[in-house]
């Protein structure tokens, strides 16, 4: 997501509204309140539905804790509910909910994690294979490469050739088996594969809900993983 200062102006119910991307909230200094417990820190990361705090007290807050946000950000005081998702040493990450802040959920987009898992194509997928495929294929399995809550982005063998706009049957393994329908939206070759794009078509309630707690485990998981990482790269 592209870093910009601006704050851009946008017109809603005949009222000029301020919008922002989310790094507009960077370096804010944040209260964290719980129970009548207060601790101040620094946002010092943000990205799809999680905060970065860096505070001294971390250790004085649990996962699962609800917290009461107040962000005194470049646009503004913005105040949130939020929960505690995961602690490292001197930071917290809280969710960062849709909707959650004025003016920001019109600059948001879904967010993208790099994961590898399994799917599978179920078998009715041959009627909207590209012309000239032959029936006999072998089932057709395929790795992601990238998932958020509107859709996959997903590689293939060349076997396998999906044409853009084709509505296919799916299922994707997650910790949970993910049935759901995809439409293709776009394709391209990488070395002995075929990549797509494809969103997710009119997942149900329950099925929204798993996904985007895959997503935040993950989003939190790589995070803090990549920072460990930097941490051990400094002390080299």
């Amino acid at each position: 997501m592209t870093k910009t200062s601006r704050v851009e102006q946008s017109a809603v119910y005949g009222k000029e509204m301020s919008t922002y991307p989310l790094q507009a909230l960077l370096d804010s200094r944040t209260v964290v309140e719980k129970d009548g417990y207060v601790s101040t820190g620094l946002l010092t990361h943000v990205e799809g539905e999680m905060l970065e705090i860096e505070m001294s007290e971390f250790k004085s807050f649990h996962l699962g804790d609800p917290v009461h946000l107040t962000l005194y950000s470049p646009v503004g005081i913005q105040r949130l509910q939020s929960t505690v998702i995961a602690k490292a040493e001197g930071s917290l990450a809280v969710l960062l909910p849709p909707k959650s802040l004025a003016g920001l959920e019109e600059k948001r987009e879904a967010n993208r994690i790099e994961v590898r898992l399994d799917g599978r194509l179920q078998p009715s997928v041959r009627a909207n294979q590209a012309e000239g495929a032959a029936d006999e294929e072998p089932p057709a399995v395929f790795k992601t490469k990238n998932v958020s809550l509107s859709g996959i982005g997903f590689e293939t063998v060349h076997n396998v050739k999906l044409r853009i706009g084709a509505i296919v049957p799916a299922v994707v393994s997650m910790g949970f088996e993910l049935s759901c329908h995809i439409e293709i939206v776009r394709s391209g070759t990488e070395g002995e594969f075929c990549f797509y794009g494809a969103r997710f078509v009119e997942l149900n309630e329950l099925q929204a809900r798993m996904l985007r707690a895959f997503l935040i485990r993950e989003q939190v998981s790589n995070y803090y993983q990549a920072k460990e990482r930097r941490k051990a790269l400094a002390r080299m």
